[in-house]
């Protein structure tokens, strides 16, 4: 049953659609609304560009792309990296927009240098398997998913990760070090089913070759808005969405306001359910815009003269300090950057340091796990994507239950669409994204036959 709802800062009311305020134009401004100008909103406008259709872009940030951020002070990428060459959605478009790759196949298993309980390892010669890889010592031996698609038709797998770790006979000891490695807030509250879906996507979406984009995300995303003839529009954060039946209107933060026949919503759900949202949702919409959990992940990036050549031990390392993961960020070989990567309960040990605290912290940390860096690193600055307010997280992350709610969620309501990263079927990352477009194109364009 759907039920016309408001959704504010978490909170849900039923209103009757003549409490909304009045005083929008009577005109359209466009067929199409797109919300947001990440790879969703953007593959979802180049489509609608390329079939003659009348849309417009609303992103609420200062700049396109979303989570392909190449960061400007940084001067790196801190989104947006890696996509697979059986990336079909995303590949089109780079071949389309002739987007220049860097294949990093071969950094993608580059050693790592490992620092457990005060003790700096290279090579590892324990007994127990290689920290770093401890999630996947056991995982063979685990229950693969039969398609892309099965992750969210699986209730029996959809566990803690912790659980399901623990079935496969990995220690209590082992499951906190894992806790580390993995790309997930907490491997004791989010779903095994997040782990499943991304190797069953390794498997069979068959991609051999990984490639970074030249130049940084930026290329991609510039040469997109590029080939768009229609208006793309940033700094208009969405405070409200309400579907009139016969049109929708938006209003952003900054009181400009627009209606449109169809709104597309590619926003992630962790900045939706901020959104005041007036549209007929399921019960199951609502639980997932107002839980689906977002991955925290915080980067500290910084350059370095080569103090693996001084020690002999690769740059990469893995610990288990609060800088949990060091790695190289660099799309091509020849040049090594690195930055710290710390995900989920992690990245809470720096959400409330300043910027001179986390520098103050890294230097001396790394100094003590690898006296060969003292000297010779120097902090270039962070960025947390939990606390980013456009996104707050990296990608969604599927918590126990939350997949029984994915077919409902991404469902259209009325005159409101559902794109984004976290409504893909059965692809990953960027390509999630990609795919999710190609679906609503489909839909709008079942809806206007």
């Amino acid at each position: 049953m759907r039920r016309r709802i408001f959704i504010r800062n978490g909170a849900l009311a039923s209103v009757a659609l003549g409490t909304l305020p009045l005083g929008c134009s009577p005109k359209l401004d466009t067929d199409i609304l797109i919300l947001g100008g990440g790879m969703a909103g953007l593959k979802l406008a180049y489509e609608l560009e390329q079939a003659g259709r009348d849309y417009i872009i609303l992103e609420g940030s200062p700049r396109m792309g979303g989570r392909l951020f190449s960061h400007p002070t940084l001067g790196r990428d801190v989104g947006g990296r890696g996509i697979g060459d059986r990336y079909d959605e995303v590949m089109k478009v780079v071949k389309a927009l002739d987007v220049e790759l860097v294949d990093i196949t071969e950094n993608m298993s580059s050693p790592s240098a490992i620092y457990l309980k005060g003790e700096l390892h290279n090579p590892w010669e324990g007994d127990m398997a290689k920290p770093s890889f401890l999630e996947f010592s056991k995982l063979r031996n685990a229950k693969s998913l039969e398609s892309l698609d099965a992750w969210y038709q699986s209730p029996q797998l959809d566990k803690p990760y912790s659980e399901f770790l623990k079935d496969l006979g990995h220690t209590d000891e082992e499951i906190a070090l894992i806790n580390i490695s993995t790309n997930y807030n907490d491997v004791f509250k989010t779903s095994a089913l997040n782990s499943l879906h991304s190797r069953a996507f390794r498997k069979y979406n068959g991609s051999k070759k990984v490639f970074n984009f030249k130049g940084g995300a930026k290329n991609l995303v510039n040469k997109i808005v590029d080939a768009l003839q229609h208006p793309v529009y940033t700094d208009k954060m969405v405070t409200e969405i309400d579907d009139q039946q016969t049109r929708v209107t938006v209003r952003c933060e900054d009181g400009s306001s627009y209606s449109a026949k169809k709104v597309v919503c590619t926003i992630p759900f962790s900045t939706l359910r901020d959104v005041k949202l007036n549209a007929e949702l399921t019960s199951n919409q609502e639980k997932a815009i107002k839980e689906l959990q977002y991955t925290r992940i915080t980067q500290i990036h910084f350059d370095a003269e080569p103090f693996w050549e001084e020690d002999g031990i690769p740059p990469s390392m893995w610990t288990d300090t609060p800088l949990e993961r060091i790695m190289d960020v660099n799309a091509a070989s020849e040049e090594v950057k690195l930055a710290c990567w710390v995900n989920g309960t992690g990245a809470d040990y720096f959400k409330e340091m300043s910027d001179a605290e986390i520098a103050d912290f890294t230097m001396k940390t790394m100094a003590k796990i690898r006296p060969a860096s003292e000297g010779k690193i120097s902090y270039l600055g962070t960025h947390k994507w939990g606390s980013y307010r456009y996104n707050k997280g990296a990608y969604c992350e599927f918590g126990v239950g939350q997949a029984a709610l994915f077919e409902d969620m991404i469902r259209p309501s009325g005159n409101l669409h559902f794109a984004g990263e976290h409504a893909a079927k059965e692809s990953r990352g960027i390509e999630a994204a990609a795919e999710s477009a190609v679906r609503v194109f489909n839909e709008l364009n079942q809806s206007n036959s």
